[in-house]
Parts: C-alpha cells; sequence; structure tokens
C-alpha cells in the first residue's frame, strides 16, 4: 500500500515495458526564468553502449498537453512548431516546446525530424497521437549518455513548456520509440508512458487517507 501511495504521489509518473535495458520514461520539472513551467521528457536505460533512432505511436491517455511555443515562427504571427533547430532562439530555448531525438538542446543543429504522422498548425499546443520523431543524421549516431538516477543512462526526447494558471495540469501520453546496441543493425523496441503535471490537492488527500486506512488494517 505505501508504495503504491508514493508511486501516485509523483509529480511525473512513469510506467514502461522494459526491453533491453529500457527502464522507462521520467520527467524533469522546472520553473524557468520567465516564470513558465518546463518539462523535460527523458527515455532511460541501465546499460551503456547504445544508440536512439526514434520515437513513435506517441498518444495522449488523459488530460491536455497544453504546451506553449516561443520560436521564430510565434514571431511571424504563426503558432510555432514542435520542430527543433535553428527556429529556437537561443534565449527562447528554456520556453520553447520542442522534440528531439538526438537529446541536444545547446545548438541549432539538433538533427531531429519529424514523420508524416506528425501534424503541426491546429493541434500544435497537443501533439497529435500517431506523431513520431526520428534522428536526421544517422551517419552521427545519437549515442544514449549517461545520466539521470534511473539506470544510469538517458536521452531527451522532448520538452514541454506551459504557462498561466494550468500549468501543472495533470496529463498523461504514451510513446514507443526504437533504438539499437551501437555497432549492430537490429532495432529493438520499447514503449511506455509518462506524465506531466501534478496531481490535484484532493486527490493527495484522498491518497493520503488511504495510506491511513491501510496502516490501520494491517
Amino acid at each position: 500500500m505505501k508504495s503504491l501511495i508514493a508511486g501516485s504521489m509523483l509529480a511525473a509518473a512513469v510506467a514502461s515495458v522494459a526491453s533491453a535495458g529500457f527502464t522507462g520514461y521520467s520527467v524533469q520539472r522546472t520553473v524557468t526564468a520567465a516564470g513558465n513551467i518546463q518539462y523535460q521528457v527523458f527515455a532511460n536505460w541501465d546499460q551503456s553502449g547504445l544508440v536512439f533512432l526514434n520515437a513513435f505511436n506517441f498518444a495522449t491517455q488523459s488530460g491536455t498537453m497544453n504546451a506553449r511555443h516561443q520560436d521564430t515562427l510565434t514571431a511571424e504571427g504563426e503558432v510555432g512548431t514542435w520542430q527543433a533547430g535553428s527556429s529556437v532562439l537561443a534565449a527562447d530555448r528554456n520556453d520553447d516546446s520542442w522534440v528531439t531525438a538526438s537529446g541536444l538542446a545547446t545548438n541549432a543543429g539538433w538533427g531531429t525530424a519529424l514523420d508524416p504522422g506528425f501534424a503541426n498548425g491546429g493541434i500544435v499546443r497537443d501533439i497529435n497521437n500517431g506523431a513520431g520523431w526520428y534522428d536526421a543524421t544517422p551517419g552521427t549516431p545519437n549515442a544514449i549518455q549517461a545520466g539521470g538516477n534511473q539506470g544510469g543512462y538517458r536521452i531527451l526526447l522532448a520538452q514541454i513548456v506551459r504557462d498561466g494558471s494550468g500549468a501543472d495540469d495533470l496529463a498523461t501520453f504514451y510513446l514507443k520509440h526504437a533504438f539499437k546496441v551501437a555497432g549492430t543493425t537490429t532495432a529493438l523496441f520499447a514503449e511506455g508512458t509518462f506524465s506531466i503535471g501534478v496531481p490535484a490537492p484532493g486527490a493527495m488527500a484522498l491518497l493520503g487517507l488511504a495510506g491511513l486506512a491501510g496502516r490501520r488494517r494491517r
């Protein structure tokens, strides 16, 4: 009961189907200098020597993403894009939403492309079901690097930024991805869910009561 309650209270709930060292997705929450809420989504592994290939079959399971954009396209009156790259100015990077298959967020050459299932336009604040993105520079393998505490190796897959009163509304998403062992050509697959936002105070209180009742029964 204790572990169930503790897991339910996490701001970034994680579930996954393990495959070849994949330990699940994790979410890092940060308040930006501009006062927005930034969620960075990582895929995690417990072994080295892996290369990331692509993410696909994205699907919303509950809630709404409601992401904000601050790339150069928004300055031209457009809604923005999930494409990482030169359209994201360095000064705006922390407050813009984008996806990446290279895991880098330090320059414009992120080497990521959106697959045909990824639709921008009117739903740019919410990644559409069926969307995916991939490594656009396969000649330069995107090695999964050491980092994080969920196995010791991870790669950044997306940055979701929210603003306003709903910045911490809870939402859960499903994502599948492919990777491989460095030096091989066989793709490996894994999948899981991740959440952004935090449970409402009422839900937190109910979880606490459930825990108290469980302890009394024991």
